[in-house]
């Protein structure tokens, strides 16, 4: 069993925006800044998706270094539940590892965004 986790405050990811604009398109796909803008606040949003693929990346060593954030995705399912989507080097490495299917869970207070990312390795998706 893999397991990463991740927790941030919501005004840390706030000022990075605030103070860098580029950050957004540097971490965020487009699809989840399309989500995410379109909320009256898309801080939270931001916030739990950036905890989102911190944890991913503390999933396994292979998804750390040489993986860019646009290659961990986190985007809402048909059913509401948020969903991994990996692309490029992370979807390569983690074929390469046998890490499968990876669920995930997103959570934040007013001040607060924590994520978990849970994944069986050795089992295909």
């Amino acid at each position: 069993m893999l397991i990463g986790i991740d927790i941030i405050e919501i005004d840390r990811v706030k000022k990075a925006v605030e103070r860098t604009p580029r950050f957004l398109e540097r971490v965020f796909t487009s699809r989840e800044l399309s989500y995410c803008m379109d909320k009256a606040n898309p801080y939270p949003s931001l916030a739990v998706r950036f905890a989102a693929k911190e944890a991913l990346r503390k999933l396994h060593p292979a998804l750390a270094g040489g993986v860019r954030f646009h290659d961990l995705e986190v985007l809402k399912g048909k059913d509401g539940r948020p969903q991994v989507h990996l692309h490029g080097e992370a979807k390569y490495r983690s074929q390469l590892e046998g890490i499968g299917k990876i669920s995930i869970s997103l959570a934040h207070s007013r001040e607060q965004a924590i994520a978990t990312a849970i994944a069986k390795k050795g089992v295909k998706e």
